[in-house]
C-alpha cells in the first residue's frame, strides 16, 4: 500500500500514514492529468518545426513565381 509521512512541526515527530482510498484515486486522477499535459506538450511542434515549415512553403511559392514568371514571359 502506499504512504504518506505525516510530520508533527511542533515536535518534529514523523509518522507514516497510509493512503486512504479517496487519497489514492486523487494521485492517480492527478498522474492522468499531468501525463496528458505532457503529451499535449510533446505533441506540438517545435520552433524548429515551425521555421522548417515556413521555408518549404517559401521554396513551393518561389518555385511557383517562378514558373508564372516564365509563362508570362513566353507568352506571345
Amino acid at each position: 500500500m502506499t504512504h504518506r509521512i505525516v510530520v508533527n512541526v511542533q515536535t518534529g515527530e514523523t509518522t507514516q500514514v497510509d493512503l486512504t482510498a479517496e487519497e489514492i484515486a486523487q494521485a492517480q486522477a492527478a498522474t492522468i492529468a499531468w501525463n496528458a499535459e505532457q503529451a499535449e506538450i510533446q505533441a506540438q511542434p517545435t520552433t524548429q518545426d515551425l521555421i522548417t515549415q515556413q521555408q518549404a512553403l517559401i521554396t513551393s511559392l518561389t518555385t511557383r513565381i517562378t514558373a508564372l514568371e516564365a509563362a508570362a514571359d513566353s507568352t506571345p
